[in-house]
């Protein structure tokens, strides 16, 4: 956190309705997306750090975030579970029994039940998130205007939620500049596009990450085996659509071996991806860097 609560209220309370909105719906769903993360991570699944909350809340059975209120300031009216009032009241619900709890967020492990490293893990994306809320609430303050020479290199590859941000005349995000200036090095993905090779990737992912992969005597050859295409075929259909959480589905439903690479990416990452682009060669790809990659069937 760079500003203070009343710094952050000033600022926001400045803000064009439309912007306002759009950063409050976007603090929501990026902290169901740092909850679902850390849920899944003490489960034993490794997700890239992009993916839809949607998605990463297919492998959970427990409890999922919906969401937040903001009094304004502390009230008797908004109440933790034990009673305390409070400013921010954090709700979460259990996928498997549909109840309901409401909380403070220090109150996190004592009303949910969950260990202390996976209360660490999701506090620590929830200050990520403000940060990022801070950093652009200061670049609005000081008048912020994008580089023309960077979004003319972009062109036509521009990230959504960069269109977004320009759209309403919001600041970029410094990660998100980062990524606009990493454009011109990628590939343009198409609707139908090429199949990588196997040592390809590998070798990038080595490049970018430090990652070999870990000793395995499994061999892993092109070809998915024939036990989990019917399944990758049925994640698919019921709208799973990252690449990791099918192989983490298989893995964790279908008894898939769990080799995994240093990161913690499946072995099976690349067959999977093969597969899938084999059987639907009109699939529309979105590559999440060398981490993932969505399908649209």
């Amino acid at each position: 956190m760079i500003l203070t609560v009343h710094e952050r209220d000033s600022l926001m309370s400045a803000l064009e309705p439309d912007q306002r909105e759009y950063l409050q719906n976007q603090l929501v769903r990026s902290r169901r997306t740092a909850f679902a993360n850390a849920m899944a991570k003490a489960k034993g699944f490794h997700i890239a750090e992009n993916t839809d909350p949607d998605e990463i809340e297919v492998l959970l059975d427990e409890w999922k975030y919906t969401g937040y209120i903001d009094a304004g300031k502390v009230s008797s009216e908004l109440r933790c579970e034990c009673g305390r009032p409070l400013r921010y009241q954090h709700h979460v619900e259990h996928k498997t029994s549909g109840e309901k709890k409401r909380f403070g967020i220090e109150h996190l492990k004592e009303h949910l039940g969950i260990d202390a490293a996976t209360v660490a893990e999701v506090l620590k994306g929830f200050d990520a998130i403000d940060y990022e809320l801070d950093e652009l609430l200061l670049k609005i303050n000081g008048g912020w205007q994008p580089n023309p020479e960077l979004l003319q290199r972009a062109g036509t590859d521009i990230p959504d939620d960069v269109k977004i941000h320009l759209k309403l005349k919001l600041p970029l995000l410094e990660r998100q500049i980062r990524k606009l200036g990493q454009l011109r090095l990628r590939k343009r993905v198409t609707a139908a596009p090429s199949i990588l090779p196997v040592k390809a990737e590998m070798t990038h992912d080595l490049f970018s990450w430090n990652e070999e992969p870990r000793p395995s005597a499994r061999a892993y050859g092109a070809s998915l085996d024939s036990a989990w295409r019917d399944p990758v075929r049925a994640y698919l259909t019921s709208g799973v659509r990252s690449a990791r959480v099918i192989c983490e589905l298989l893995i964790s439903e279908r008894n898939a071996p769990n080799d995994r690479m240093l990161t913690g990416k499946p072995m099976l990452y690349l067959q999977v991806c093969r597969f899938i682009e084999e059987v639907y060669p009109e699939a529309i790809i979105q590559m999440q860097g060398t981490d993932d990659r969505i399908y649209e069937i």
